[in-house]
């Protein structure tokens, strides 16, 4: 008996992959996130501006009429009551008197017309003679006068106001004269409030929108060092990951060749030893010698398959049909027979053999565990996938099959082939698993090309 030197003794250690550098992760995430913050920022920015442009008009309207009303109150109180009882009581001069008042009050244009109702409709007074002694139909906002309310309403055409004018601002406020409740009436012109609101929105709206500018201003240098702050962490952190992987893989380099140069070698010679004595013992002690050296020739294989687990092949180029075909070697040694059929792209992408080559493994660990199979098929090549170039993983076996539900044990602890599936389906692919036609099952996993870890 005789060993095979290619399977026992090797004189160079596995081969050290190259893996390509990772771009570093995140490091455009502060820049994008100081994007986003902007933009946030400056929408909020509109939407309270919006809103405080809405508020402020309906503030500045709302204060335009309570002065439009306390102007009305102070006509009727000091302008009107105090010569009214002496105008009701027929005192010559003294209608043409307060008509002179009034026409002087009127002369810049902001109040139209003045009148003075009685409860049951009648003008008593009223800045335009024509209509004294005339009797309306008393509405709402007069009743509300008498009653002691002072009311204002925009009136698009007015009963008593001169022919013309537009819309007009009626104040009817509560008067007390001569021993009666009475109602006065003035027409404002509406012109005159809505230059009184724009007014005070001028003075309103720069001063909240200055100040939200003012904040946001404020807040932009702050988080613009923010984000140079942790992308500087970013880039540190990635850094430090980068050493501590260049650090593990220097590691698990220098054990994988210190098991390869040392009890490999040693197995391999002892091995040779074996055999070289197997013909000057015995002969009935030479099948103890072949059980020996089959023993050894295991615990290096043992050993080679414990470098692959320590340091992975290098699985650029053509190296992973190779890889994948080590993988099968333990199924061959149970007896199982294992056919590869591998056509490979020649710019496999890292990342692409990366995914594929784990899947087999768990797919052939699983064979050998459970399968109890004969033959088992293991495919790679090239298809297509959603219109791009991909690689196709097929395992294939004739053994027992799958028990229902097995796809996912992952309450039971069983994580392999959810592991599987989720590792496919991260990098983009497809993750299949099924019967096989003439018994057995059908594992397949279809990578898109390009995908990185």
């Amino acid at each position: 008996m005789s060993a095979a030197p290619d399977q026992l003794d090797r004189t160079t250690p596995p081969p050290v992959p190259r893996r390509p550098r990772r771009p570093a992760r995140g490091t455009g995430r502060p820049r994008r996130e100081l994007v986003a913050f902007c933009v946030t920022a400056l929408l909020v920015l509109l939407i309270v501006s919006t809103g405080t442009v809405w508020v402020s008009e309906r503030i500045a309207r709302a204060n335009a009429l309570a002065e439009a009303e306390r102007t009305a109150e102070r006509l009727g109180q000091y302008l009107v009551a105090p010569q009214l009882p002496e105008v009701l009581a027929g005192v010559p001069g003294r209608r043409e008197e307060l008509d002179r008042a009034a026409a002087s009050r009127m002369r810049d244009g902001s109040v139209t017309r003045m009148v003075v109702w009685s409860p049951d409709g009648e003008v008593l007074w009223s800045s335009d003679p024509e209509l004294t002694g005339r009797v309306f139909e008393v509405e709402r906002e007069l009743a509300a006068a008498f009653a002691g309310e002072t009311h204002s309403d925009v009136d698009e055409a007015p009963e008593t106001a001169p022919a013309g004018t537009g819309s007009m601002l009626e104040v009817y406020a509560p008067l007390r004269a001569a021993g009666q409740d009475l109602a006065f009436e003035a027409y404002i012109t509406y012109e005159g409030i809505q230059r009184q609101a724009a007014l005070l929105r001028s003075q309103i709206i720069p001063m909240a929108i200055g100040a939200l500018v003012l904040l946001q201003l404020v807040q932009i240098p702050i988080a613009t060092s923010l984000a140079r702050r942790v992308a500087r962490q970013e880039a540190e952190r990635t850094a430090l990951m980068e050493r501590s992987i260049t650090a593990s893989e220097r590691e698990r380099r220098a054990i994988a060749a210190d098991v390869h140069d040392g009890p490999v070698q040693d197995l391999a010679g002892v091995s040779y030893a074996l055999t070289a004595l197997r013909g000057s013992v015995p002969e009935d002690r030479q099948p103890t010698v072949d059980r020996l050296v089959t023993t050894v020739r295991h615990a290096v294989a043992s050993l080679r398959r414990l470098m692959v687990d320590i340091y992975p092949p290098d699985l650029s180029g053509p190296g992973l049909g190779a890889a994948v075909a080590d993988l099968a070697v333990p199924l061959r040694e149970q007896g199982t027979e294992a056919v590869l059929d591998v056509g490979l792209p020649p710019d496999l992408a890292p990342g692409t053999a990366a995914v594929l080559y784990r899947t087999a493994r768990e797919a052939l660990t699983n064979v050998a565990k459970h399968a109890a199979a004969g033959v088992v098929w293991i495919t790679l090549e090239e298809a297509v996938l959603h219109g791009r170039p991909a690689v196709r993983l097929e395992v294939a076996d004739d053994g027992t099959g799958l028990p229902e539900d097995c796809a996912d044990r992952r309450g039971e602890g069983h994580l392999g082939l959810a592991l599987l599936r989720d590792r496919v389906r991260d990098a983009e692919g497809e993750f299949t698993l099924g019967a096989r036609a003439g018994g057995g099952t059908v594992l397949t996993a279809v990578v898109p090309q390009g995908h990185e870890e």
